[in-house]
């Protein structure tokens, strides 16, 4: 039996995935993006090596307690993340960022797509428990789902766009981990969805340090990209239980989630990057039934 779970992650740092090598363009060290769209994603891979880590010290913390008090007696990490020659029971899909963070007029405001909402979080409804009429069409504009005045100018970085009140002055029922957080959201295309986030990105620039010296290397000033700080982001896993049907490996993942916010996942560490505060959504709550609590 597959077990897909879905998990989402508020990142509490900027979030930085080389796509490794120098290339030419605005930016010496990027992150690594979806090919079809351009649009920066956090690698599967990324994601089951930082957890395996992680499961391991989870692991080893539980070993310490008494047997009555153990999650995780009969699990073996092997087991559930596999060997170079044996599959394991748990597989990864790539991160990808579902509300970005754009600074405007109103304050900032969370930009996600049609596709996004409906695949991650089904159908938005009102405190009435009313759908969301989204136009089929989206057009070159910002819809507003919360949170926007439009008869205020939004602008999404340089951008200045036209807005459409879909949400009609109602207030749109989100899960709880994500209503109080998400204070402004649009909808926007795919097309624009894809510039807005690349235009948007943090980048930093830093310089090598010549160790005979102490000082900045000359000539080694680099830039770097990442993922900024307040992005909310989707995870999938499905878990593969037809081998142990009696193996508890969804609390092993919840277990990591303490370290992935304290250690963080991805590049930059020593630099203040890659804490991110990862949860899950229970099925009323996608559901639109316990948001208003």
């Amino acid at each position: 039996m597959n077990n897909l779970k879905k998990y989402f992650g508020k990142a509490l740092d900027p979030i930085h995935i080389g796509a490794g090598g120098y290339r030419l363009g605005g930016v010496d060290n990027t992150i690594v993006r979806e090919p079809a769209t351009d649009v920066p994603k956090i690698p599967g891979t990324s994601l089951a090596g930082v957890i395996r880590a992680f499961a391991e010290l989870a692991k080893e913390e539980d070993e310490k307690k008494q047997d009555s008090e153990k999650k995780f007696k009969d699990l073996k990490i092997e087991d559930v993340f596999g060997t170079e020659n044996k599959k394991g029971m748990l597989r990864f899909f790539d991160g990808l960022i579902i509300f970005f963070p754009v600074s405007s007029i109103q304050g900032t405001v969370w930009v996600t797509t049609k596709e996004l909402l409906e695949y991650w979080l089904g159908d938005l409804k009102d405190s009435n428990g009313e759908k969301m009429k989204i136009p089929e069409k989206i057009d070159d504009k910002a819809y507003a789902v919360k949170g926007i005045d439009p008869k205020k100018p939004l602008n999404l970085g340089w951008l200045l766009l036209e807005i459409e009140n879909i949400a009609d002055g109602k207030e749109i029922v989100l899960p709880l981990k994500l209503k109080e957080f998400l204070k402004r959201i649009v909808i926007v295309s795919d097309k624009l969805f894809s510039h807005i986030v690349n235009d948007n990105l943090e980048v930093r620039t830093s310089v090598r340090i010549d160790p005979t010296t102490g000082t900045a290397a000359e000539g080694a000033l680099f830039t770097y990209e990442a993922i900024p700080r307040g992005t909310i982001l989707g995870f999938e896993v499905v878990i593969d239980t037809r081998k142990d049907e009696n193996v508890n490996i969804d609390q092993l993942i919840k277990e990591t989630f303490p370290y992935l916010k304290l250690l963080g996942l991805g590049g930059l560490g020593t630099r203040g990057f890659g804490r991110i505060e990862v949860f899950d959504v229970n099925e009323s709550e996608l559901n639109n039934e316990g948001g208003t609590k």
